[in-house]
């Protein structure tokens, strides 16, 4: 008959395993945000009788739609008009960074357009600078939020390979306090992912609600009603890690208690 001991510390294994899974496989894609525009939307720009916006509308998922406002100022008593360009494409973001889908072409005329290389994708963790004078307010929110949640991220990821290594050692050893530790380290785990979860959900809020955007300093109002910012499939892995983790904590924690008392009653 399989004792209950080895039961319990194969099912808490087996979570901390999941766990681990599940993270994993969350922070190895671009797959925790999109955005997009809808067409339908900026459309009525194409013929605006007010001449305050315009736009060119993309040919499919893979090209731009450049958006136009023109903003009317007065220079020593004389109207002049300045045209500002935003570039509005489909975007997806991880933990680490955000990528587009252009293509070859339309990445081209988006450089010369702009006059600066356009990259695939932006990293956070390693391109950002929060000391850069051409990112506005918004931007350096965005962009200090985002690698606010990988730092937790990377956190949750030490615990978990630290826990597997002690995990190992309490059940070769039979250490109690070995044991406990490793409990202590899956439930840390999910405590730091689900601080990034909760940071990266609150940069999508003001990326939704408040217009945030990293791509450029400020989108006209326009552009923002035809934003959508939805939540990638990648995130409910990334939740369901930290559920795991938790339930993992509570295995270990108990197999300790269980693993002292065997060990007391074999001493007496």
């Amino acid at each position: 008959m399989v004792s209950p001991l080895f039961m319990l510390v194969s099912f808490a294994v087996g979570a901390g395993i999941l766990g681990s899974l599940f993270l994993i496989i969350a922070i190895s894609v671009d797959a925790w945000e999109s955005v997009t525009f809808r067409m339908d939307v900026l459309s009525q720009y194409t013929n605006n009788s007010s001449k305050k916006y315009s736009v060119d509308l993309a040919t499919s998922e893979n090209d731009f739609s450049k958006f136009t406002e023109n903003e009317t100022t007065f220079v020593n008593g004389s109207e002049q008009i300045r045209m500002n360009n935003y570039f509005l494409f489909t975007t997806y973001t991880g933990i680490w960074r955000t990528c587009d889908i252009l293509s070859d072409d339309s990445r081209y005329r988006l450089e010369t357009l702009k006059g600066e290389t356009m990259k695939r994708c932006y990293v956070y963790v390693s391109e950002y600078d929060e000391e850069d004078t051409n990112l506005s307010d918004q931007m350096k929110g965005i962009g200090g939020m985002q690698n606010s949640a990988a730092s937790c991220v990377i956190v949750s990821l030490i615990n978990l390979a630290v826990a597997a290594i002690v995990g190992t050692i309490s059940i070769v050893q039979r250490q109690v306090s070995a044991c406990m530790v490793t409990g202590v380290l899956y439930g840390t785990a999910g405590l730091f992912c689900a601080f990034g979860l909760t940071i990266f959900h609150t940069k999508m809020y003001y990326e939704k609600y408040q217009c945030y955007s990293f791509t450029v300093k400020k989108l006209p109002g326009p552009a923002c009603d035809a934003r959508i910012v939805e939540v990638g499939w990648a995130i409910s892995f990334a939740w369901a890690a930290i559920v795991v983790c938790i339930i993992g904590f509570a295995l270990w924690i108990f197999a300790t208690r269980t693993l002292r008392i065997i060990i007391s009653k074999t001493m007496l």
